[in-house]
């Protein structure tokens, strides 16, 4: 346990010193990738409205190409602003395999440590919707979902008590008593229809 404590303030401490030793400032950001701001305005296009069977499907092709796209632009090491590891993120956080979901929680962290503060919620409903594809408990309580259309959606499986309010709060994320009434109102408005 001594060993593991040692590990863990090793590691936070080179973690902030590396922190401490970028800059930030808008004027040493390079240019963010044109490209990548277009997808990521069309991936979210196509999450505004419900959406039919039909369409539904084309959306599901759509990201899967965007997501190929990304994959490029990784591997061509064409990310350089938190912008653009935010927008990848966003784009690879509607995968369909736990690796996609594991890989846009890991572009989220880089987007923060590039300044990005969109990438600070963004990483805890990564992580959430990762936990949940390996059929774990999510932590933040970022994902709703039903398995079955006939019933209302839920949070479940949620460790709510793992995280409090206050971490919840540093992460962006809405206390727990305001997420269920977010559920409560989304399952009510689906009743009324």
């Amino acid at each position: 346990m001594r060993a593991m404590r040692k590990y863990l303030a090793a590691s936070l401490l080179g973690l902030s010193l590396s922190l401490a030793a970028q800059t930030n400032t808008a004027a040493s950001q390079s240019q963010s990738n044109e490209k990548l701001i277009q997808m990521a305005q069309e991936d979210q296009l196509a999450r505004t409205s419900a959406l039919t069977q039909a369409e539904r499907a084309k959306a599901f092709q759509a990201d899967a190409t965007r997501l190929a796209a990304v994959k490029e632009m990784i591997a061509q090491n064409q990310l350089a602003t938190g912008l653009d590891y935010f927008n990848a993120a966003l784009i690879m956080q509607h995968g369909q395999t736990s690796d996609d979901y594991l890989l846009a929680h890991t572009l989220a962290v880089i987007g923060i440590s590039k300044g990005n503060r969109n990438c600070i919620w963004l990483s805890a409903a990564t992580l959430d919707r990762y936990l949940f594809s390996m059929k774990q408990p999510q932590i933040y309580g970022t994902q709703s979902h039903r398995l079955d259309p006939a019933k209302p959606f839920t949070m479940e499986p949620y460790a709510d008590q793992l995280v409090t309010d206050g971490l919840r709060k540093e992460l962006d994320v809405p206390a727990e008593a305001v997420q269920k009434q977010r559920l409560d109102k989304l399952n009510q408005s689906l009743l009324a229809k």
